[in-house]
């Protein structure tokens, strides 16, 4: 009972210290009116490079091996008053948490790409080009934190609390899951403070609601004992940081429109180039 107030009690200290620069409603666009003109879209050349940047990150994860020695291998700070507080008292719970930290992993982006984007503003309001556009804003900033997580993980070489010395798990710092976790949550705490994707008070749920996934997402890796909770913390920030960065990139006015652009059509669906010549 204790350590679960404690993970809940941590989860909602992330939460809450991440949430204040995320959550600012104050001239939210109504979805009907389609992509403001005067917000950067998306165009040809900037999703080449969030392809770029995906290839990168895959390269990195397949080509880049660990460390087999750690070049950390201590604590720091309260990591370890974290670990004791926090990790599961047996392999099965810390087995258990670790399948739940997965689930988190992958909830957010499934649910900012396929429903947030792809059910309810492509189909369910037929706005396609709005859909896209939100869609490509979100894997570009995941593009950016999976190439920054990896490229750290393997340059610092920490080794994670559960591992064998002697093995490759010198991948801790910083937590993958939290850094992607986290820049989810931020994309969609900005695009839901600057449009109106589901109307009313329903677009407010989802930025409180997606930080404490991502917190709990965090919270579970310290429970598994993957992770120490500055790997958690750095990687929250990390994502964060990015999320907010990349949203706030395109989602407020500047300039005149941009030249060239994708969007989608819902009736037939169909993928569309167009631009001013």
């Amino acid at each position: 009972m204790i350590r679960n107030l404690r993970t809940g009690g941590l989860s909602a200290a992330i939460c809450v210290s991440l949430a204040s620069g995320a959550l600012c409603a104050a001239d939210r666009r109504v979805l009907d009116q389609g992509w403001p003109p005067r917000w950067k879209r998306i165009g040809p050349l900037e999703t080449v490079a969030i392809g770029g940047l995906a290839t990168t990150a895959l390269l990195i994860q397949l080509l880049w091996t660990a460390p087999s020695m750690p070049r950390w291998d201590k604590p720091i700070l309260f990591d370890q008053g974290a670990r004791n507080a926090l990790r599961a008292g047996s392999e099965a719970g810390r087995s258990h948490a670790a399948v739940a930290s997965d689930i988190g992993f992958v909830a957010l982006p499934v649910y900012a790409l396929a429903i947030d984007a792809g059910l309810v503003t492509w189909r369910g309001r037929g706005h396609g080009d709005v859909a896209l556009q939100l869609a490509l804003i979100n894997a570009e900033a995941l593009a950016i934190t999976g190439v920054l997580t990896l490229a750290t993980q393997r340059a610092v070489g920490r080794i994670r609390p559960d591992a064998v010395p002697g093995t490759a798990e010198n991948t801790a710092f910083l937590s993958g899951h939290t850094s992607a976790a986290f820049t989810v949550a931020s994309t969609l705490c900005v695009q839901h403070s600057k449009l109106e994707i589901y109307g009313g008070a329903a677009d407010m749920l989802v930025c409180p609601g997606a930080l404490a996934v991502a917190a709990t997402t965090g919270v579970l890796r310290i429970v598994s004992d993957r992770h120490w909770a500055s790997d958690v913390l750095a990687g929250a920030a990390l994502g964060t940081a990015v999320g907010l960065t990349v949203s706030w990139a395109h989602l407020h006015d500047q300039g005149a429109p941009a030249p060239a652009s994708f969007s989608m059509a819902t009736s037939p669906p169909s993928l569309v180039y167009g631009g001013r010549f």
